[in-house]
C-alpha cells in the first residue's frame, strides 16, 4: 500500500490537517448530547432464557413495573400514630386504590396496615366487619396475632421496624409518585425512607453522571504522570493525550446517534479508551523519534509502513477482542463491546493522523530512556528458556486451581456505595431478610373453582413445610372465609365482591390467572438459593391443577441462579470466538500460520493464568467479569503483535534472530512498558467511584495486563528462539 501521499499531506499541511480534524470530531461529538444512563439493572438479564422470559409474560400481563418501599422505623411501629401516619403516606402515593395502576401507577400496597385493615374486615368475632384502621391498640396486636407468619415480610420481631411495599406499573411516571412519595415522608412526624428500585435507580442515574465526570479527569492525571515519567515534558503529554481524547469525543458522539443508552459498565469505557489509546500514540511516537532518516516525509512513510502497520494489527486484534462480546445475550454487553470497538478504531485513526502532525508542529524530539532496560532486554534474551519454564509452572499450579473458581450474580456489587438510598437498603436487607425484589409464580386456571383453590392451598403448605413463605389470593380467600376454603362457587363469588371491594390482590378479571408472592432470604449464598430454587419448582411439578397450570418460579432469585450458571458458558463462548477470530485475523494479516501462531501463544499463557488470578484476588466470575477473558485476547494480543513485527523487521534487515529478537524487546519492548503503565494508569481512576463490581472488575483487568505486558516480552521470544523463522 503507497502511504506516501498520506505522510505527504501529513508532513506539509500539518495545522491545516489538525484544524480539519478538530472540526469534525467537535461537530460529530456534539451528538453525545443525546446520551442518557440507565441504572436499572433488569438490562443485564439475557434474553431468550426461560425463566427471564417467564418473568417477561408476567410483567406484560400485569403490566409490572418498578418497586418502591417505605422503610417506617419507630420505638413501636404499632403505635396508633405511626399506623395512621403510614396509611396517610400510603394514601398520598396510591390515590387511587382500585384502580389497578392505571391513574396513579400504583398496582398494589403491602403494608402492615393493609394486613390489620384486612383483618379488621373479617365478620365478628374475628373482625368488625369495617375496612379501616382500628384506634384501639388492643384491637390492633389482636390483629397483628391473628396475621401470623405473613406479618414477617412487612414486620420485625422486636415491633422497631416495618415496610410499605409499592408495585408500580411499567409505563408508571416515576418522578411524580417519588414526588408524592416525598412530600408525603416530610408531613409526619414518623421516620421513613424511600428505597426499592424506583428511588435506587434515579439515586444510581445521578451518581452515575457524576462518577463520568471524575474518572476522565483523574485518568488524564494518573497516565500524565507514567508519561511525565518517561518523556519529562508536556510536549510529550499533548501529543499522547490529544488523539485518544478526541477518539473518546468521536466515540460517544457516535454512541449519542446509534447507542445513546449507557449503563454502570460504560464508566469503563473511557478508562479504557485512555489507557488503550494513549498507547497508539506511544508507539507511534516513540518510533517517530526512533527514525533517523533525514527527509521527514520519508521518515513518516516508514513510520506508517512499520509501526502504523503494528499500530493497525494491533487495532484489529482489539476490534475483534471487544466485538466478540456482541455475541452476549446481556444488552449491556453488548453496548460495551460496541462502544470499545468504536473507541479502538477512532483511537487508531486519531493517533495515525494526529502524531505526526503534533511531532511536528510541536518540533518534539526527546526520546525516553530508561537505565537499564539494554541490559533486562539482553537477560531476557540469554534466559528465555528459564523464563518459559518458570511461566509453564506458574500455568500448571494456575489451572490446578480452575476448580476453585466461584460465578457470583450479585447486582449489589453493581451499585455505588455510601450512596444512602443504598445504604438504606442494605439496613432494610439486612432487618428483613429480603431485599424486596419479585419472586412470584404463575397460576393460570379457573379460580372460581373450588378444586383449584383447594389444589393452590395444598402447594402452598408443602412450600411452607420446607421453610419457604409464600402468599397469594387464596390466603386472603381462606381467611375471609373463617380459615377454611370455600367448598362452592356461589359461596367464592360472594368473597369475591368482598376481597376485591377491600383488598389489593394479583388476580385478573376474569378470574383465570393469579401471582403467589414467594419471600426468600437475601442472605443466603448461590448454592443455596440454587437449592431454594430446585425445591420450589420441585412442589409446583408435582402439583397438577384442575385445567391449568402452575409455571415455575420466576423472579430476582430464579433469574439469579439462571445467570449463575450461564456464566462460564457465556465467557466460554465468547472467548473461544474471539481466539479464533483473532487467529484468523492474525493469518490473513501475517500471511503465516506460524507467526500468528506464536503471536498468539504470550496470550493463551495469560488466559491460564487467570484462574489463579480470580482465586488469589477472591473475586468470583460474574456478569462483569466474564467479559475479561474476551479483552485480554483484544488488548493483550497487542503486545505479541508489536514483538512479532519488530522481529520480523530484524530478521529482514539481515539480523541474525538472537540479534533480531533482542532488538526487538529493548526497543519495541520499551514502548510496550510505557503503552502497558499508561493503560493500567487509566484503569485505575476506575478505583474512585467506589463501585465493588467495577473495581475487581479493573483488578483483574490490570493484572492481566501486566501479565500480557511480561508474557509478550519475556516468553514469546523464547518461542522464536526454538522455532525456526524468517
Amino acid at each position: 500500500m503507497n502511504l506516501r501521499p498520506l505522510a505527504k499531506l501529513l508532513v506539509k499541511r500539518p495545522k491545516m490537517v489538525l484544524l480539519i480534524f478538530t472540526v469534525a470530531v467537535f461537530i460529530i461529538g456534539s451528538q453525545a448530547t443525546n446520551l442518557y444512563m440507565t441504572s436499572d439493572l433488569s438490562v443485564y438479564l439475557p434474553k431468550g432464557e426461560h425463566t427471564i422470559e417467564l418473568l417477561g409474560k408476567v410483567e406484560q400481563q400485569w403490566n409490572l413495573g418498578d418497586t418502591m418501599i417505605i422503610y417506617v422505623e419507630s420505638s413501636n411501629v404499632l403505635d396508633p400514630k405511626v399506623l395512621k401516619d403510614i396509611d396517610y403516606v400510603t394514601n398520598a402515593v396510591n390515590t387511587y386504590r382500585h384502580d389497578n395502576g392505571e391513574i396513579d401507577g400504583v398496582i398494589s400496597v403491602t403494608s402492615i396496615v393493609s394486613l390489620i385493615k384486612q383483618e379488621n374486615s373479617l365478620s365478628p368475632p374475628f373482625g368488625t366487619g369495617k375496612y379501616e384502621l382500628p384506634t384501639s391498640e388492643h384491637l390492633i396486636k389482636k390483629y397483628v396475632a391473628q396475621i401470623g407468619d405473613m406479618r414477617k415480610s412487612v414486620l420485625t420481631d422486636d415491633l422497631t421496624a416495618t415496610a410499605v411495599t409499592f408495585i408500580l406499573t411499567k409505563d408508571a411516571d416515576g418522578t411524580a409518585i417519588l414526588g408524592r412519595a416525598e412530600n408525603a415522608v416530610k408531613t409526619v412526624n414518623t421516620q421513613m425512607t424511600l428505597i426499592g428500585s424506583l428511588p435506587q435507580n434515579v439515586a444510581m442515574e445521578e451518581r452515575s453522571l457524576r462518577n463520568m465526570a471524575i474518572i476522565f479527569p483523574l485518568a488524564i492525571i494518573f497516565v500524565s504522570i507514567v508519561l511525565f515519567f518517561f518523556h519529562r515534558t508536556m510536549k510529550g503529554l499533548i501529543i499522547a493525550f490529544l488523539p485518544p481524547a478526541f477518539a473518546i469525543i468521536l466515540t460517544f458522539g457516535v454512541l449519542g446517534v446509534v447507542a445513546p443508552e449507557l449503563t454502570m459498565l460504560s464508566i469503563a469505557i473511557v478508562a479504557l479508551l485512555i489507557g488503550l489509546g494513549v498507547d497508539y500514540s506511544i508507539h507511534l511516537m516513540n518510533r517517530l523519534l526512533e527514525e533517523r532518516e533525514q527527509d521527514v516525509v520519508t521518515k513518516v512513510e516508514n513510520v506508517l509502513k512499520t509501526t502504523g502497520k503494528a499500530v493497525l494489527l494491533s487495532t484489529i486484534t482489539t476490534m475483534v477482542g471487544f466485538g466478540s462480546l456482541m455475541i452476549s445475550t446481556m444488552s449491556p454487553m453488548i453496548n460495551f463491546g460496541f462502544g470499545c470497538k468504536l473507541g479502538i478504531f477512532f483511537a487508531f485513526l486519531s493517533a495515525t493522523i494526529l502524531v505526526p502532525c503534533l511531532v511536528l508542529i510541536l518540533r518534539f524530539e526527546k526520546k525516553s530512556k530508561i537505565l537499564g532496560w539494554k541490559r533486562l532486554a539482553k537477560f531476557a534474551s540469554k534466559n528465555s528458556k528459564k523464563i518459559l519454564i518458570l511461566g509453564c509452572a506458574v500455568a500448571f499450579l494456575s489451572l490446578a486451581v480452575l476448580p476453585e473458581v466461584n460465578t457470583d450474580v450479585n447486582y449489589s456489587e453493581l451499585v455505588p456505595q455510601g450512596e444512602p438510598v443504598i445504604e438504606k437498603t442494605k439496613e432494610f436487607s439486612e432487618r428483613f431478610g429480603t431485599r424486596g425484589n419479585i419472586d412470584i409464580i404463575l397460576v393460570e386456571a379457573n379460580l372460581k373453582d373450588p378444586e383449584v383453590l383447594k389444589t393452590i392451598d395444598a402447594m402452598e403448605e408443602r412450600l411452607r413445610d420446607k421453610g419457604i413463605e409464600v402468599y397469594s389470593i387464596v390466603d386472603t380467600i381462606k381467611k375471609i372465609n373463617l380459615g377454611r376454603m370455600p367448598e362452592n362457587q356461589m359461596m367464592i363469588d360472594l368473597i369475591y365482591s368482598t376481597m376485591m371491594k377491600q383488598a389489593d390482590g394479583f388476580i385478573d378479571e376474569d378470574f383465570s390467572r393469579t401471582l403467589i408472592s414467594v419471600n426468600i432470604p437475601a442472605d443466603l449464598s448461590m448454592e443455596e438459593l440454587e437449592r431454594t430454587v430446585n425445591e420450589i419448582n420441585n412442589v409446583i411439578h408435582s402439583t397438577n391443577i384442575p385445567g391449568g397450570v402452575v409455571y415455575d418460579i420466576t423472579g430476582s432469585a430464579a433469574i439469579n441462579v439462571a445467570i449463575n450458571n450461564l456464566l462460564f458458558e457465556q465467557q466460554s463462548r465468547s472467548l473461544f470466538i474471539s481466539l479464533l477470530f483473532v487467529f484468523a485475523t492474525l493469518i490473513i494479516i501475517f500471511r503465516s500460520s506460524l507467526y500468528s501462531i506464536i503471536t498468539m501463544i504470550p496470550i493463551v499463557f495469560v488466559l491460564t493464568w487467570e484462574p489463579g488470578i480470580l482465586v488469589t484476588m477472591d473475586i468470583p466470575l460474574s456478569v462483569i467479569t466474564i467479559t475479561i477473558a474476551s479483552i485480554i485476547v483484544g488488548t493483550g494480543v497487542d503486545y505479541g503483535v508489536h514483538i512479532t513485527q519488530r522481529v520480523r523487521e530484524g530478521l529482514h534487515q539481515g539480523l541474525d534472530k538472537e540479534k533480531a529478537i533482542e532488538n526487538a524487546i529493548e526497543k519495541t519492548g520499551l514502548s510496550l512498558v510505557e503503552a502497558a503503565l499508561t493503560t493500567v494508569a487509566g484503569l485505575l481512576s476506575v478505583y474512585f467511584v467506589n463501585v465493588p463490581g467495577l473495581q475487581e472488575f479493573m483488578k483483574v483487568v490490570i493484572s492481566m495486563i501486566i501479565l500480557s505486558l511480561i508474557s509478550a516480552v519475556f516468553i514469546l521470544p523464547a518461542f522464536y528462539k526454538l522455532r525456526s523463522v524468517k
